[in-house]
């Protein structure tokens, strides 16, 4: 990373106050000062703001100071959806096999490094989020109005906090020094930050801002309106709660390559008088600008559908869906059940042929409800985009094996595609997504499901059993989904669970057989975050169900082939910096301690205990 390219960058797109944000939304004024990121002092060290501005730079945030509410939306709102197609989607999405790639078959989902996708999403988070956005904002916190503007200066920490989580997962160790204080950095070459250390400032950050934000000052507070925090509309209470989870989550990811700091981390969070979060109300969530500005943009997911259904039902997530209730009587001697081939090739060579089968077959299983209401049975797109409704088929929820050469809108009819609507921006419970629907960063679900790692793991400051945690974990998923809405929903959810084969192994299996059982339902109910998935997939190395590509991959042997990709490569801009760590997308992270699979490609049971 070079100093004078982000400097320069810096300067242009902030010449609009606010970046990115919609013209519509606010008045722009072409003769307003630029902001002036310029600092006086300032060093490298922790979190805190030490140093001064210059009379230029106060006045220059001053004058802008109107636009906090305008950039701040569109920091949050940006935050992880900027090019989300190929800054997100087809790589984490993939990776965390939340979505079966039906196109762009050699490109990054086969692990082949495209250095536009990485580029963008490496712009986005320093040219855009960074010093575009977080920089100006907490400047002006600090320096206009200190007590007046202390809420807003942590709840911006907070959610940097959690864009500074998503990009160090991306891609291990980052620039993060000075950043983190809303300072350019003054060196040619930028030094990268150990991801440990990252982990490290993240957590300073969130016991810093939770203790603050607890403790505010005794005078009016700025708060961010309903149009401007659209997510939880300046609430203290739930950017609380919103930290406490972040932290938990954070602290749970880290649990085994640093043990001792997970504990204190997560019982930090389990402790904190604000709790976790407590209901659907409570989700982080982005809310397409298309709900509340007429022609806003649009779900990715719902666009990338109307691109001839670019997005189908993985073979993992089939499984998943089809295997964790069995009926009763049914074992893998039946009819359906497959043999887990990780890879293989045109001519048949089979590589990591595991001894466990997985059904295939809906009549074998309780069918996983939530697949019913994200996915199309196998269908032609004629017949689902028909004038005068969906028509779709009776066929078997059937998955995509990332690698497959079968690709394109034509596949629908042996590949179930996301169950979208484009004929309305209605709500409808049974056909998910629209063009308007939202997406879920961090809901109310997963935080069940952290806690039930967490009294799994003995940590204080939780209430129920982890089997208890489980359980009202599954069931926030279904509710999330509406599917507790009707009587015949209802049944379908106590069908699922009373038959999880899952529930077993909380009467007297180990630890690690409890831990498989969690990590897949919270796998299932993360979906479609790839940014989460993905990382839980490293972190754990479940759900068992995980697959490689087809025939090989394409990373040109920086993944082996019979291994998972494990992060993403720096963008070739990087390059011209000496400081750049020399990892490939084969490198593990720091947190990521094993492979998930051995030599030969078999997935193997990882150990989450040490």
């Amino acid at each position: 990373m070079k100093f004078n390219l982000y400097k320069s960058v810096a300067l242009c797109s902030l010449l609009a106050l606010t970046g990115c944000h919609d013209f519509e939304e606010m008045n722009t004024n072409p003769y307003a000062p630029v902001y002036d990121p310029t600092v006086i002092g300032g060093t490298a060290d922790g979190i805190d703001i030490d140093y001064t501005l210059s009379e230029n730079a106060l006045k220059s945030l001053q004058a802008t100071e109107s636009a906090v509410g305008a950039t701040f939306f569109n920091f949050m709102y940006e935050g992880l959806y900027n090019d989300y197609q190929t800054a997100t989607n087809l790589t984490h999405d993939v990776y965390a096999a939340y979505s079966g790639s039906n196109g762009f078959l050699n490109n990054a989902p086969a692990y082949a490094y495209n250095d536009g996708w990485s580029a963008s999403r490496w712009r986005h988070f320093y040219d855009d989020r960074t010093i575009s956005e977080y920089s100006q904002l907490i400047k002006t916190f600090w320096f206009c109005n200190r007590e007046y503007y202390h809420n807003a200066f942590y709840i911006t920490r907070i959610y940097y906090a959690f864009l500074m989580s998503a990009q160090t997962d991306t891609y291990g160790d980052i620039p993060i020094k000075y950043y983190v204080k809303g300072m350019i950095p003054p060196e040619e070459n930028v030094e990268y930050t150990p991801q440990q250390e990252v982990y490290n400032l993240i957590f300073q950050m969130l016991d810093q801002a939770i203790t603050a934000l607890h403790n505010p000052p005794a005078t009016a507070q700025y708060k961010f309106s309903d149009t401007n925090d659209r997510v939880y509309k300046g609430d203290v209470d739930k950017w609380l709660r919103f930290a406490n989870t972040l932290r938990l989550r954070l602290a749970l990811r880290v649990s085994n390559v640093d043990p001792a700091l997970a504990k204190e981390q997560g019982e930090k969070a389990l402790k904190d008088p604000a709790g976790l979060m407590q209901s659907q109300e409570d989700n982080m969530k982005l809310i397409p600008k298309r709900q509340f500005i007429t022609g806003g943009n649009e779900n990715i997911f719902g666009l990338m559908y109307s691109w001839g259904a670019s997005v189908v039902l993985p073979k993992e997530m089939e499984w998943a869906y089809k295997n964790q209730a069995l009926k009763d009587g049914i074992d893998s001697s039946a009819d359906g059940f497959v043999a887990k081939v990780s890879q293989g090739t045109e001519e048949g060579t089979v590589v990591g042929l595991d001894n466990q089968k997985f059904n295939e077959k809906e009549a074998n299983c309780y069918l996983d409800p939530r697949c019913e209401i994200l996915w199309f049975r196998p269908t032609s797109l004629d017949d689902l985009n028909a004038v005068d409704g969906i028509h779709e088929s009776d066929k078997e929820f059937g998955g995509y094996r990332n690698g497959v050469t079968e690709v394109g809108s034509k596949y629908t009819t042996v590949y179930s595609p996301m169950r979208v609507d484009l004929r309305t921006d209605a709500m409808n419970r049974k056909v998910w997504w629209n063009l308007a629907r939202e997406i879920v960063w961090m809901s109310y679900s997963e935080s069940l499901f952290l806690k039930a790692e967490a009294a799994l793991r003995g940590w204080d400051g939780v209430t129920e059993s982890a089997k208890e945690y489980y359980e009202a974990g599954i069931r926030a998923s279904m509710n999330y989904y509406e599917i507790d809405t009707d009587a015949e929903g209802k049944q379908k959810i106590e069908d699922y669970i009373n038959h999880l084969a899952g529930m077993k192994a909380f009467n007297g299996g180990s630890k690690e057989e409890q831990l498989e059982q969690i990590i897949t339902q919270k796998w299932l109910a993360v979906y479609p975050n790839g940014n989460e998935g993905w990382a839980e997939v490293r972190r754990t190395d479940y759900p068992r169900y995980l697959l490689l590509p087809r025939y090989g991959n394409n990373s040109n042997g920086e993944v082996e082939n019979t291994k998972l990709i494990k992060r993403i490569s720096y963008p070739n801009s990087e390059s011209r910096n000496p400081l750049k760590p020399s990892y490939t997308q084969g490198t593990r992270v720091w947190w990521d301690i094993a492979d998930t699979m051995d030599e030969t490609g078999k997935w193997k049971t990882p150990n989450n205990f040490r």
